[in-house]
């Protein structure tokens, strides 16, 4: 298989994962925001699938930085592919529980309405809808906008979680308020990532010093992961062939 088909592969299976983890996390926040049963409990039914999606992409990038990349675009897309992957993957589980969160408290005491905590959610949902079409569209402007979106909703939602924190919780209602600003939190910064690794793959080196540092992140939990010996030194290998032929490029 050529380095052109392992691209082209990762691109179909990365753009599926996208968009279950997209839907996951737009269910979530209507779940909570209109008190819908329905839209939770739509949250979480992909999880095996998202999985597949997940596993295939880093078996690919494995195989392709192995096999070797000519193109330096397509080895920057393959390079950032699994921390997008990643970023997708922790979106989801945490929409899942955001998710879990509203089933329980509208099954018993109900949900009361906050608005300032339906537009944290929208503007959460809105910044990962624009990653996502910057990933389809290979769009920097878009992956620009969300970094300045979100740099200012990731300290908004630092000081909420704070703010409640300081507070004694006093009931499900606290609870859940608290637990989904947290959970919004954690999106947004995995927002905030996918938009760096595609400004990585669609502009280079601009991006370089914050790709390699969350990459180096999840390509070290990849390894930690691996079942096998056998894949654990695939993924040790690839690791050194990231780091030695293109070193120069990205420092460039």
């Amino acid at each position: 298989m050529n380095s052109q088909v392992y691209i082209h592969a990762l691109r179909v299976q990365l753009l599926a994962m996208s968009r279950l983890s997209q839907r996951a996390l737009d269910y979530s926040v209507k779940g909570y925001e209109l008190r819908n049963l329905d839209f939770a409990r739509q949250v979480g039914t992909a999880n095996e699938e998202l999985e597949q999606h997940y596993r295939r992409i880093r078996e690919l990038c494995r195989e392709a930085v192995n096999g070797g990349i000519p193109n330096i675009s397509d080895f920057r897309f393959a390079f950032a592919a699994l921390s997008v992957a990643a970023s997708l993957r922790v979106t989801y589980s945490t929409a899942a529980e955001i998710a879990q969160g509203t089933i329980r408290l509208l099954e018993t005491s109900g949900i009361e309405k906050r608005l300032p905590l339906e537009k944290l959610g929208q503007t959460v949902n809105a910044s990962m809808r624009l990653c996502i079409i910057a990933l389809f569209e290979r769009n920097a402007g878009h992956a620009l906008t969300v970094l300045r979106n979100e740099k200012e909703a990731i300290q908004l939602f630092e000081l909420r979680a704070s703010d409640s924190r300081s507070h004694r919780i006093t009931g499900p209602q606290q609870s859940f308020e608290r637990m989904v600003m947290e959970g919004l939190a954690e999106v947004a910064k995995q927002v905030h990532e996918m938009a760096s690794s595609l400004l990585f793959w669609l502009e280079g080196n601009r991006m370089s010093p914050v790709i390699s540092i969350t990459d180096v992140r999840y390509l070290a939990r990849e390894v930690a992961r691996a079942p096998q010996e056998k894949d654990t030194a695939l993924y040790i290998q690839s690791k050194q062939g990231l780091g030695a032929k293109p070193s120069q490029t990205f420092s460039c």
